[in-house]
């Protein structure tokens, strides 16, 4: 337990192993590593260079011979806040050179297609839409989105109203017993009929069509004239859909 949740604030495995080791049995020499890890001198060597940079071994000179120790786990706190120090200065930075980053960018094409894989590809669409601060039409849904992205997706929806974006969205429900509680979106029903296998959102001169599967993706289409025929047909759905779920 201990091993993996070093690796997860950022140690290799054997980084991990070695740190855990040397907590174990104190001040060690390298063999003394070597005999508690299995791992190679050589290899012990790169990682304890790396553990002290980070400040997470420290050593000592005794005889002319070099003896490792950890330091004392209250260090792996002060070695997180440095990395989101760190961080934190990473992105001053980055903002600072935005303007010229997005100079060097070429003007884009008239029209774009860009897939999107993963829940991470699917935040990447929704925090565009925030974004945009355009409004909002999407069709298709059938609650999804909260299974695959849970918590995310209830703090996009948040965000949404905070940005005072409309919604409007028509859904699959045909069961009667799905309430429809965003105050910021408009909502009608289709029956069963109508029911299709993805979802299609439309913002801006934009178009996203989500498959929200086990392994989710998302189709963005960049182009006016496309968005502006789908809106087209998500008017016509819009006239063909109820206010309210019936049973």
């Amino acid at each position: 337990m201990e091993k993996e949740a070093l690796s997860k604030i950022g140690l290799t495995g054997n980084e991990a192993k070695i740190y855990l080791a040397l907590l174990k049995i104190g001040s060690s020499l390298v063999g003394g590593i070597v005999e508690k890890t299995n791992l190679n001198r050589t290899n012990i060597y790169d990682l304890l260079k790396k553990l002290t940079d980070k400040g997470l071994v420290s050593y000592v000179i005794k005889n002319n011979k070099k003896y490792f120790r950890a330091a004392e786990p209250n260090k792996i706190l002060r070695y997180l806040e440095e990395k989101e120090e760190g961080v934190r200065e990473d992105k001053r930075l980055i903002k600072e050179i935005l303007p010229q980053l997005n100079s060097i960018k070429p003007n884009a094409k008239k029209t774009s297609v860009e897939v999107y894989e993963g829940k991470e590809g699917l935040k990447t669409i929704l925090e565009d839409i925030i974004k945009s601060k355009e409004d909002i039409q999407t069709y298709g849904s059938e609650g999804n989105f909260s299974k695959i992205l849970k918590f995310y997706f209830k703090h996009y929806l948040k965000r949404l109203e905070k940005n005072k974006i409309k919604m409007r969205v028509i859904f699959n429900y045909n069961d009667g017993k799905k309430p429809f509680d965003w105050k910021f979106a408009e909502a009608r029903y289709l029956p069963k009929e109508y029911k299709t296998p993805t979802e299609t959102t439309l913002y801006g001169e934009k178009t996203v069509i989500f498959l929200l599967t086990e392994d989710p993706r998302a189709i963005l289409i960049n182009n006016k004239e496309i968005t502006d025929s789908y809106k087209k047909y998500f008017n016509i759905l819009w006239g063909k859909g109820k206010k309210q779920l019936t049973s």
